[in-house]
């Protein structure tokens, strides 16, 4: 089990570079195996005072799910996920324009989808970006180049960097979902877990052929909850409350992850606790 926590983890910007337009901060808590199927990047994310984040209409062949804890986020022409709510970003779902308000803290995962592409490491990610820098700019989350013949061209920023990555023309999976999913968890029930006292489960959905899943845990004071006995990368977001993991304790915005032929580990709640949870694809 890997755990980190926002305060500890690194700025993803400052190694892997920004290819949008604004400022934001965002805390690389997680990640997964690099050139693996079931790849991730586990981050929590806040504005810089006076600037908004922003991207132009794309979509990505890798898929995620987005948590907004507080502000505002603008994910389409008169569409907001709104904090507390849940998105689920297909792969090959088009989605913004995007535009994130500098009062806006989010949870967000990353990870290679069910058409088992994949998703890139940072370090894959820095590598694409110091290169194509040497070739062109990115501005407004465009990237624009000029190629040998003279012709000016213009593409989104992050489809360029992950044609760049892996050396191959984009072609994006056919999609499962038309849109994406915005779920309000507030219409949602807890339910008791009927095996393992003082936990319960707010479960949200379940996506695609892979078993995707995504909800929150909620682990009574002095109970214990066991994570990671699936058969798949799986993380757990500490929204509320602390925990214990031999003998260590971990707060607010500590993270966890387990992939999925490691063996499951146990978090004791220090007091009431709530964790949001995605399951990644099974492989």
């Amino acid at each position: 089990m890997k755990i980190n926590h926002a305060d500890l983890a690194d700025s993803f910007y400052e190694v892997a570079g920004n290819i949008r337009s604004g400022e934001r901060t965002v805390k690389a808590l997680l990640t997964g195996r690099e050139n693996a199927a079931d790849n991730y990047k586990l981050a929590y994310s806040y504005g810089e005072k006076g600037s908004e984040w922003a991207t132009p209409r794309h979509r990505h062949a890798f898929e995620q799910v987005r948590h907004p804890l507080e502000g505002d986020y603008s994910i389409g022409k008169n569409k907001v996920l709104r904090a507390g709510w849940v998105g689920y970003f297909p792969e090959s779902a088009y989605y913004g324009p995007q535009v994130m308000s500098p009062n806006l803290k989010m949870v967000v995962l990353q990870y290679g989808g069910p058409s088992g592409r994949g998703f890139y490491s940072i370090p894959q990610r820095k590598a694409a970006m110091d290169v194509l820098k040497t070739k062109g700019t990115f501005s407004n989350g465009i990237f624009s180049w000029v190629d040998e013949q003279g012709t000016h061209h213009n593409q989104d920023a992050g489809e360029a960097v992950w044609e760049q990555m892996f050396n191959e023309k984009m072609v994006y999976p056919p999609s499962r979902y038309e849109d994406l999913i915005m779920i309000n968890p507030a219409n949602f029930d807890w339910i008791k877990d009927e095996n393992v006292p003082g936990v319960s489960h707010k479960r949200l959905g379940t996506f695609s052929e892979r078993d995707v899943r995504i909800g929150f845990i909620k682990v009574d004071a002095g109970a214990s909850l066991r994570f990671g006995a699936e058969r798949a990368a799986e993380v757990l977001f500490l929204k509320e409350g602390s925990v214990q993991h031999d003998g260590q304790a971990h707060p607010r915005l500590s993270a966890f992850s387990s992939e999925a032929a490691e063996t499951p580990e146990t978090l004791e709640a220090l007091e009431p606790t709530e964790f949001f949870y995605v399951k990644m694809p099974t492989f």
